[in-house]
Parts: structure tokens; C-alpha cells; sequence
């Protein structure tokens, strides 16, 4: 079994120290969450498949979903090993200070993200 926490550190890298923020034709700033779903859409990179039990789920929303979970955490205090809370706000683009000014920007995401969807 492939551990998932390593499988969203790995990309984060990848996605936050190789892939910068680039600015598109229309001059929006894109994060690089944004800028991993542009790439999943025009096929230049693969997400790894998640299932939970026979079940496939769909890899950005189980991404944002740890990703609230490990905020929600942090900010009772606790830390991770292997991903920081700079690390979370800057994937996302999230402002605040700390890990409960935070989560409610993150849930938005998520909320946004699944209308996209159509869940």
C-alpha cells in the first residue's frame, strides 16, 4: 500500500519549487494548486489514483481534504511530519496568519471545487 502522505509531499514539491506561479494570457495570477488541475486538464501531469476501498476518488478533492484535516490539526497546536502550514498557504494561495484564520479559505476551496465538479 502506497502511503499518501508521502504521494501529497512529493507533489507539492514538484508542484510549488519546480512549476512557479506563471501569470496567464488574461493576467491572473495562478496558484499551484490552480496550475496542477490546468496540467491534470491539458495532460501534462498524472495524479495518482486513490481509492477508498473499491471505490475511486477523486484525487484534488482527497488532497484538499487531508489538507483540512492537517490545518484543523495545526491549529490545535499539533504538527506534521513532512508538511508545514507555510507549505499548505502557499499551494493554496491562503491568507492569515495562522492555522484557524486559515481552514474556513481552504473549506471555501473545497466547497468551490466540488460545485465544479458537480458532487
Amino acid at each position: 500500500m502506497v502511503n499518501f502522505n508521502i504521494l501529497l509531499t512529493f507533489l507539492y514539491v514538484f508542484l510549488l519549487y519546480l512549476c512557479p506561479i506563471k501569470i496567464t494570457k488574461n493576467q491572473i495570477i495562478m496558484t499551484p494548486f490552480e496550475q496542477a488541475q490546468e496540467q491534470v486538464k491539458q495532460g501534462t501531469l498524472k495524479t495518482p489514483s486513490v481509492s477508498v476501498g473499491a471505490k475511486a476518488v477523486d484525487y484534488f478533492g482527497y488532497q484538499l481534504l487531508v489538507h483540512i484535516y492537517n490545518l484543523k490539526i495545526m491549529g490545535a497546536g499539533m504538527k506534521f511530519r513532512g508538511i508545514t502550514f507555510t507549505q499548505i498557504k502557499k499551494y493554496y494561495g491562503l491568507k492569515g496568519k495562522s492555522a484557524k484564520e486559515c481552514v474556513p479559505q481552504l473549506q471555501q476551496i473545497f466547497d468551490e471545487y466540488k460545485t465544479k465538479l458537480g458532487v
